[in-house]
């Protein structure tokens, strides 16, 4: 420890003698993050070139040229990523100095992308000095190391316009397992000192959009863990995440269709539909785009793979899965970036779309129609409504029973609690999340043939429901979550009725609320007075059974 806080003494007194901050110059400045992410129509990255552990070149690709940049833009692509390795070019470990060389290389590039007029980001990228090392003992030394590169780098940029932008980190991670809280928080830490370095160098640093990153890029551990850094201006952040799901169509390649657009042709992926990535990124929106960060999908793409026994329909179906991506994607006000590393085949890492080595000419071609086929689709802005906020409403079932599949409630509801209540009627559900593995909440119609689409606070989502990553809590914490239907899915309600199951949930109570608060009452107002349980016709019983409908205290409820 004593070694380690030497060290950071040490970076950042050199820190402060080699980069001199000046004034704050807002001038040209004047995008916020949401309106530069907006503007991204189409991104693509320079994969496995300057990111290479010495020169640009180890790993199989051409230098970079101008003719190059130049075949990215014909092609319509507005935006480029630049992933950078500075670590192994860095020539004073004390002040983390970068070398003036490999400074005016990526400078070379990054102004060929401007000449362009294109938006251009440029990260620190697999730097393994600290994107393996998500430790406390490594914490300190880290962030200094951290601070006094990007005060170098930041510094040699300061005077570029609005269209550069810089992201702090890439894909942190350690084996690629989920994050422990240790792990989320010097993750944190790490934003948390890019962006005081950047703008502590002034000028246009101090107004420049930054981007900052999730646990391994991934949305899935942001949801849960990230942490939004302060920062000394308002609406110049943006948080990163990947999108390569689902994995074992877009990377294993253990898929070969995906989609229900295209369940009819071959074994699709049962985690992963059209609604899985529209919910996902709503959730995504309501979750940091209504707290004013912009979003950036750093990297997408899917591996090309195929079957010769039916090669073009399953290319095809890569047209068609990377158009829905950056359709949703463009919809939702992302910016989306293509990752392309020059690499052509079948199989796995197969994710080249322009041959580097030929002149630039496309490769895959299914690759180009569908991102271009889905940078048409035009920003929605999001549903300015805030969570559900519902009322006391008509309780159906009250009690506490565990939802364990097969081994716990499944609760059925019969579609005539539902008619005549209106549109907004939404199912309320209290309860506890209870689990030692996992939580989830499934609403399936009555009679089992498919999952129910809901919203939750804005967000779509199909049968599945998990409180742990919707709320970033864990066992022992309660919720109540409203669940919200469009008209076309409460007309199939009617009629069958809705089951509620799931894992990990201890659930304490179900009803139905208007979502102004107004509670709905029985349509027999005799009976809201009397003590007792009845029927719906008046009844009273003394053992209500199972699946029946019936009224205590004004209230309807099934048993």
């Amino acid at each position: 420890m004593k070694k380690m806080a030497t060290v950071a003494i040490a970076l950042c007194m050199a820190i402060s003698g080699y980069a001199q901050a000046v004034a704050p110059d807002s001038e040209g400045m004047n995008l916020s993050a949401q309106e530069w992410t907006r503007n991204v129509v189409m991104g693509w990255n320079l994969g496995n070139s300057l990111e290479c552990p010495n020169n640009e070149t180890e790993w199989g690709n051409p230098k970079t040229t101008k003719a190059m940049i130049h075949a990215v833009a014909e092609s319509g692509f507005n935006a480029i990523r630049i992933p950078v390795r500075w670590g192994n070019h860095v020539t004073n470990a004390s002040t983390m100095a970068i070398d003036p060389n490999w400074l005016a290389r990526v400078k070379e590039v990054v102004d060929w992308c401007l000449e362009e007029n294109m938006y251009v980001v440029i990260n620190s990228h697999h730097e393994e000095w600290y994107d393996r090392n998500p430790y406390y003992n490594k914490q300190a030394e880290n962030n200094a190391k951290i601070s006094a590169m990007w005060t170098s780098i930041a510094t040699y940029f300061r005077d570029y316009d609005e269209r550069l932008i810089f992201a702090g980190t890439n894909e942190i991670t350690v084996n690629w397992a989920a994050p422990n809280t240790e792990q989320q928080a010097v993750q944190n830490s790490y934003n948390q000192t890019f962006v005081n370095a950047v703008r502590e160098t002034g000028g246009k640093n101090y107004y420049r959009n930054l981007v900052v990153q999730t646990f391994a890029c991934s949305p899935y551990h942001g949801l849960s863990g990230f942490t939004i850094p302060q920062d000394k201006v308002e609406g110049r952040l943006s948080v990163e995440f990947h999108y390569y799901d689902p994995y074992e169509y877009c990377g294993n390649c253990t898929y070969y269709y995906w989609g229900n657009a295209y369940k009819d042709m071959g074994r699709i992926p049962a985690n992963s539909t059209e609604q899985t990535i529209t919910s996902l990124f709503d959730r995504i929106t309501n979750t940091w785009m209504k707290k004013g960060l912009g979003v950036v999908m750093g990297e997408y793409g899917v591996s090309n793979h195929y079957t010769e026994n039916d090669k073009q329909t399953q290319q095809e179906n890569m047209q068609y899965y990377l158009k829905c991506v950056v359709s949703e994607a463009r919809t939702h006000g992302f910016a989306a970036f293509a990752w392309d590393n020059n690499a052509f085949g079948n199989g796995p890492e197969n994710f080249g779309i322009f041959r580097r080595w030929q002149n630039m000419t496309v490769g895959n071609t299914y690759f180009l129609r569908g991102i271009t086929e889905g940078a048409g689709a035009e920003y929605k802005e999001p549903d300015p409504r805030e969570d559900d906020n519902p009322g006391e409403g008509e309780t159906l079932w009250e009690g506490d029973a565990l939802l364990d599949w097969g081994n716990g409630l499944q609760l059925t509801i019969p579609g005539s609690l539902f008619e005549g209540k209106g549109e907004q009627v939404q199912l309320v559900l209290s309860y506890t999340q209870e689990y030692t593995d996992y939580d989830d909440i499934q609403i399936f119609y009555g009679d089992w043939s498919s999952m129910v689409a809901y919203t939750v606070g804005g967000n779509s989502f199909t049968g599945d429901f998990i409180p742990s990553n919707a709320y970033a809590t864990g066992s022992g914490t309660s919720h109540v979550t409203a669940f919200s239907f469009a008209p076309e899915v409460l007309r199939i309600i009617y009629q069958k009725g809705i089951v509620i199951q799931g894992h990990g949930i201890r659930l304490n109570k179900v009803s139905l609320t208007d979502p102004t608060g107004i509670a709905t009452i029985t349509t027999d107002s005799n009976l809201r007075h009397r003590s007792g349980i009845y029927t719906i016709d008046g009844r009273r019983v003394s053992q209500p059974q199972p699946g029946h409908l019936y009224i205590k205290d004004g209230k309807k409820f099934v048993k």
